[in-house]
């Protein structure tokens, strides 16, 4: 499992890349939303400017991205896109799914001295500990529909649990279930290996 060091590194290393981009993007727009998706559907944000690189992510109708620039016409039309802040949504997309956007509302503002939206603790278990505890988090909300939790376990490990549109995200080689009572919601991973209850609070914010 990686560090919370080393995924926050990753993070602002990204962040850094957007910048160096923004020249390209000159002759675009600054942002761009997903439009004319059918019901249901979403959007592959891929690693490549081609239908055959892999699929990084998918995001919904409506997800507002920040244009790094384009390249090609029509159909064929690809665009680099990142999520506002550059903290989870990085790769190309098809432009026949883009429409010229406005900048998102203003981020939440950072705990002083972290890269946090938020800090506290949770209710969480794990089975090789067997008793019930409290574990510190923190949480970088991208935007209204995105969130990364880093959790810190009893043992000193990390977990991070990513949240889209207010349901929890399996991370490959996981499996997670959850259970949500009014504004609570209790994820389950590896079948019991690992519980927290989490506030919807902590994920979308106040």
């Amino acid at each position: 499992m990686m560090t919370r060091l080393a995924i926050i590194s990753a993070i602002l290393v990204s962040m850094a890349g957007i910048a160096l981009a923004q020249d390209d993007a000159a002759s675009g727009p600054d942002f761009w939303a997903v439009a004319g998706l059918k019901e249901g559907s979403s959007l592959n944000v891929r690693s490549e400017p081609s239908t055959s690189a892999p699929v990084s992510v998918r995001i919904s109708q409506g997800t507002i991205l920040r244009n790094l620039g384009c390249e090609g016409t029509g159909k064929s039309r690809w665009c680099q896109v990142a999520s506002p802040d550059g903290l989870a949504i990085s790769g190309w997309v098809s432009g026949a799914y883009l429409v010229e956007s406005s900048p998102p509302p203003a981020a939440d503002a950072l705990v002083a001295g972290t890269p946090y939206n938020a800090t506290g603790t949770m209710p969480c278990s794990l089975a090789r500990h067997h008793d019930a505890t409290q574990c510190p988090f923190g949480v970088i909300r991208v935007n209204a529909t995105l969130a990364s939790i880093f959790i810190t376990l009893p043992d000193g490990d990390e977990r991070l649990l990513v949240f889209r549109s207010g349901q929890p995200v399996a991370p490959p080689g996981t499996t997670m279930t959850f259970n949500k009572v009014e504004d609570m919601i209790t994820v389950i991973v590896d079948g019991g290996a690992e519980t927290y209850t989490i506030a919807d609070v902590v994920f979308l914010g106040d």
